[in-house]
């Protein structure tokens, strides 16, 4: 009888402290199942959709904290419970070290992401990708294809469709570093160390036409801007006679090169100043400058707004209303370093490298930073066309397309 008495009390105890376990595990698994609730559906509903995440994320500081607490305080109980009601010091203390483990683990987690993502909204955008061959370096745009340069030579696609693999052209050139295409022309313009290149419509070779380390390139309808070193010279598109063409010395190495055929100017970029140029006769006239923060690596255009992309310093916005006179208006530094620039319906497409592009949004005062997406790969060039931005990603050797307006 007495061991009957015994047993039963046994089982009573080991029921509870089973109960008790149970208790415990139930709420471990609910703290857990709930944290990877929080911390993934934001993502995972994004990556559904085209639209960038419109909820900032919640920071995980503060729900990796509540969760520590819930999770601690529950083991306390347990701890006590089991004790038969005793150290009730217990609870206290286990909530506390939880809470303290989960601060430590949401920290973290919050610092990781604002260093991923510079503390804007993460974008995920739908691409349509093009696979290319070798390695891309260079990319330009008209209003029908699109031409990427590298190593290979130089793969045209055309600009809307499926973006099916493209007509590759200039293979024999080494070390390309600038392409353009000139607007309802169609010749292109290759650009290396060696000089510059032009190519017939379509098919057929090219021919060296400029000697010489090429810089950058900007294609018009009749002629080619071409930049060696420090100078900028004119070049008809057909010539095939390789020697200097006319043009004007800058004083300082010329980085990129642009045309704003609205107002009839070509904008160059130094290490250290915008110039506005126009054209006289066969020749250039510099007519306006303005200092830079850093070097000018390319530029874009929208209306009387000129964007620079000044590496390490981001980009530099000027108001070119008047050209003689461009005016500084304001400056973007999110990025670590911006390597190209683009403009297409009020938004700035900034190429930021491995932390992919960030999407600014320029019809607000200040301008506002929509967000980054990442997923579009290293991203070193950018064009925008016919609500169109296109990416070339250097690390996934593709060129991936995206809706502008998204």
């Amino acid at each position: 009888m007495g061991r009957s008495v015994a047993d039963g009390r046994r089982a009573s105890v080991w029921w509870r402290a089973t109960g008790t376990r149970r208790r415990i595990i139930a709420c471990s698994i609910a703290a857990a199942t709930f944290l990877n609730f929080t911390s993934g559906w934001t993502p995972s509903l994004a990556a559904q959709t085209s639209e960038p995440s419109a909820a900032p994320r919640s920071s995980r500081t503060k729900i990796y904290t509540i969760l520590g607490a819930i999770l601690g305080g529950a083991i306390g109980l347990g701890i006590r419970h089991s004790s038969g009601g005793k150290s009730a010091g217990v609870v206290v203390g286990s909530t506390l070290v939880g809470a303290g483990i989960g601060f430590a683990f949401g920290h973290e987690a919050d610092r990781t992401y604002n260093s991923r993502y510079r503390g804007v909204v993460p974008l995920h955008l739908q691409s349509v990708d093009a696979h290319l061959e070798g390695e891309p370096v260079a990319l330009s745009a008209d209003d029908s294809l699109i031409a990427v340069g590298g190593s290979s030579g130089v793969e045209m696609l055309p600009l809307s469709g499926a973006m099916e693999a493209g007509i590759l052209r200039a293979r024999g050139i080494n070390s390309i570093m600038a392409v353009a295409l000139a607007p309802t022309t169609g010749w292109l313009a290759v650009g290396s160390p060696a000089g510059l290149y032009m190519f017939p419509p379509d098919v057929g070779p090219g021919a060296l036409v400029r000697p010489g380390d090429i810089g950058a390139i900007a294609g018009g309808q009749r002629q080619v801007y071409v930049a060696v070193n420090d100078r900028i010279e004119i070049a008809p598109l057909s010539d095939d006679t390789a020697r200097a063409w006319p043009g004007l010395t800058m004083g300082s190495p010329v980085h990129a090169l642009m045309l704003d055929p609205d107002h009839g100017l070509l904008w160059a970029t130094t290490d250290r100043n915008l110039i506005a140029l126009r054209t006289s006769s066969d020749s250039l006239v510099r007519i306006g400058e303005a200092p830079l923060d850093a070097v000018g690596l390319h530029l874009a255009q929208t209306g009387d707004t000129i964007a620079v992309a000044l590496g390490e310093r981001g980009v530099q916005l000027f108001d070119v209303t008047d050209p003689r006179a461009p005016r500084p208006v304001a400056s973007w530094t999110t990025a670590h370093f911006a390597y190209d620039v683009s403009i297409d319906k009020q938004r700035l497409f900034v190429a930021a490298g491995p932390e992919g592009v960030y999407v600014v949004d320029l019809s607000t005062n200040p301008m506002r930073t929509l967000g980054l997406a990442r997923e579009l790969g290293f991203a070193t060039a950018l064009a925008s066309r016919r609500g169109y931005t296109y990416i070339l990603d250097r690390r996934g050797v593709v060129l991936r397309r995206v809706l502008s307006d998204f």
